[in-house]
């Protein structure tokens, strides 16, 4: 028996369901039911014919898994890409030739001279902290429920939202309802730190760990939502969690989150940008993610092929 064979065999049988009848799922965890697995039939070629599938697959998957990486180094890049781009804007302004001063704040350092420092609760109308109890979800409910999950860069994702009844829904919004353009961010858990807007779409709550803020007339909406999401703002909130092995920022720190304060016209246009410019990093990054996908997917197509004798590598040799 070639252990390298056997071991692509293992792979093959997982990831086409051969051995599927061995999977027990219970409560979201898979286990595997040793009797059952022992049981599964799969094809053993001869000695020979095992270690040259096993030789072919190490060099063809090998080969995959270097244009994986490769993809996987992109999204990477892209990420901080994003994440360079927002940050910049958010301090720095989209005029390169403008006078700069020292904002008297170490996570700011220099902003365009004539912009303003200020605090999120001078930024905010509203600043409101979420139930802090779990909902109960119901999967007919008609109320979508905004957890950290849900939350990313800039971004709110409806696919994945859970929902409540409308009881559930009002015991959520005993502080305060959401409104269109009203931002979302998460204060806890390892997602902590992503702020979003909420749509005009449908009618929404929040969950555990969220937070929500309303503008003040002061300070463009959009352009607070991507600034929270900033690494200046970020690692003031850092503050709070350095050695907590659940990260969790405070309300009191959240509320005096120093922020940049440009006019609001220019609040505006950097918004507009960073809509435009993200959205181009996004795509990247989507064809980058589907790149990865359709790879596994021939990997695995590879591998299942090889070992049921569906591709014939006796005459094959090593490049």
């Amino acid at each position: 028996m070639s252990a390298g064979f056997w071991n692509y065999v293992h792979s093959a049988a997982y990831s086409v369901g051969v051995n599927v009848g061995a999977i027990n799922q219970t409560s979201g965890i898979q286990n595997l039911d040793q009797d059952r697995y022992f049981n599964e039939r799969a094809p053993f070629p001869p000695l020979n014919e095992q270690t040259a599938i096993a030789t072919f697959l190490d060099q063809e998957t090998a080969k995959l898994d270097a244009l994986i990486a490769e993809q996987e180094k992109l999204i990477a890049l892209l990420a901080e890409k994003r994440q360079a781009t927002i940050s910049h804007a958010v301090t720095r302004g989209l005029n390169p030739g403008v006078p700069m001063r020292d904002s008297g704040v170490a996570w700011l350092g220099e902003v365009p001279g004539h912009w303003d420092v200020t605090r999120l609760k001078h930024a905010t109308e509203f600043v409101v902290d979420c139930p802090h109890e779990t909902p109960t979800y119901d999967d007919d409910g008609l109320y979508r429920v905004i957890r950290t999950a849900d939350v990313s860069e800039g971004q709110l994702h409806l696919d994945a939202m859970y929902s409540v009844a409308q009881g559930e829904y009002q015991r959520r919004i005993r502080r305060m309802a959401l409104e269109a353009g009203d931002i979302v961010y998460g204060r806890e858990g390892e997602r902590w730190g992503f702020a979003a807007q909420v749509p005009e779409s449908e009618m929404f709550c929040l969950g555990q760990r969220m937070m929500q803020f309303r503008s003040a007339s002061t300070m463009h909406a959009r352009f607070l939502m991507w600034q929270l999401t900033a690494r200046s703002t970020y690692r003031q909130g850092e503050l709070d969690t350095v050695g907590a092995t659940s990260p969790h920022v405070n309300v009191g720190t959240i509320r005096n989150y120093v922020l940049t304060k440009p006019p609001v016209v220019e609040q505006r246009l950097i918004s507009e940008f960073l809509d435009i410019e993200t959205k181009k990093l996004d795509r990247l990054y989507g064809e980058a993610q589907r790149t990865i996908s359709l790879l596994k997917e021939r990997r695995a197509a590879l591998i299942a092929a090889a070992v049921t004798g569906q591709i014939d590598v006796r005459g094959w040799q090593a490049a």
